[in-house]
């Protein structure tokens, strides 16, 4: 190497260096300190993107898993509805085969009409009565679903219809609202209807001079236990959503571990690397600033030529 002063060529070269040093020291302090790997897209252009797909389908299953456990929230709500009109509809069969017996007075056929009409009102309290975040639970007809979003893929749903959440009585859509009113919707609201109109028939009977023949008991006991079975095939329906919905959430958080393990592997600092990178940053730098000192003395050699 010549010997110069405008040009300090060992004083570049360590000035090189030295900004090796602290730009290594820069990255290695922000990922200690961020605790991501991946700050900005220059420090792994691809592993971004990995790594912002993977939080993509991360953020689509815990939501998902949320969205799950309210359905399944939800599902409780409306088993907790059909158990107790199923009690109703014991009671019912229970007071109509009684009230068939001919020992049975009028007065007494008119007092266990008077507490089946009250249970037909019960039915239908518990049917307009029963919402989850103010949605009806019980007036989904036909093809209508409830579609419960599993994940951030459109297409990812679990469907619930008319054969867990149709119709339990004549109240429970606003498209009817009068005994006796036909439903086009699931089988468990054509029960409904039947049973409405023979309780309505026998009330009517009761509050007429006529008297209450035994024929009239064994209509709502026809019903009635029609009713029994399509609210049974209900409960079954929307028992087998309670279980599908269970697993689905299982499968969730297995899936949603999964993501975050895969992502952390991709955007997230390796202490122990980094540290050790730290290190051998710092070393650098102070190596550099001692050689870059050096370097700079290195001119005066020219002044004792000049002597």
């Amino acid at each position: 190497m010549p010997a110069v002063i405008y040009t300090k060529q060992a004083s570049l070269i360590a000035q090189k260096g030295l900004l090796g040093a602290q730009n290594s020291l820069a990255n290695s302090v922000e990922r200690l300190s961020s605790g991501l790997r991946i700050n900005r897209a220059k420090d792994d252009a691809a592993g971004l993107g990995v790594g912002e797909n993977l939080q993509k389908q991360l953020n689509g299953a815990q939501q998902g898993l949320h969205n799950v456990n309210d359905a399944i929230s939800m599902a409780q709500t409306a088993e907790g509805a059909l158990q107790a009109v199923t009690a109703v509809a014991q009671r019912i069969i229970t007071l109509a085969t009684q009230g068939a017996n001919d020992t049975m007075s009028k007065d007494q056929r008119s007092a266990i009409v008077f507490e089946i009409d009250k249970l037909r009102t019960t039915i239908r309290d518990v049917a307009k009565r029963t919402k989850y975040t103010d949605t009806p639970l019980f007036n989904f007809s036909g093809t209508a679903t409830m579609n419960i979003q599993v994940s951030n893929q459109s297409n990812d749903t679990i469907s619930i219809g008319a054969t867990a959440l149709g119709p339990i009585s004549v109240d429970s859509s606003t498209s009817a609202t009068t005994a006796g009113t036909s439903l086009t919707t699931a089988a468990a609201s054509t029960a409904g209807v039947a049973l409405d109109t023979k309780i309505s028939a026998a009330v009517t009977a009761a509050q007429s001079a006529s008297t209450l023949v035994s024929s009239v008991f064994t209509d709502i006991q026809a019903a009635a236990s029609t009713y029994l079975n399509d609210i049974i095939t209900q409960r079954g329906q929307l028992g087998a959503v309670q279980n599908q919905l269970e697993y689905t959430v299982s499968n969730l958080s297995e899936f949603s571990n999964n993501l975050s393990a895969s992502r952390s592997r991709v955007m997230d600092t390796d202490y122990a690397a980094e540290t050790a990178n730290l290190t051998k940053g710092q070393i650098l730098q102070q190596a550099s600033t001692a050689m870059l000192a050096q370097a700079n003395q290195m001119p005066n050699v020219i002044l004792t030529l000049l002597k």
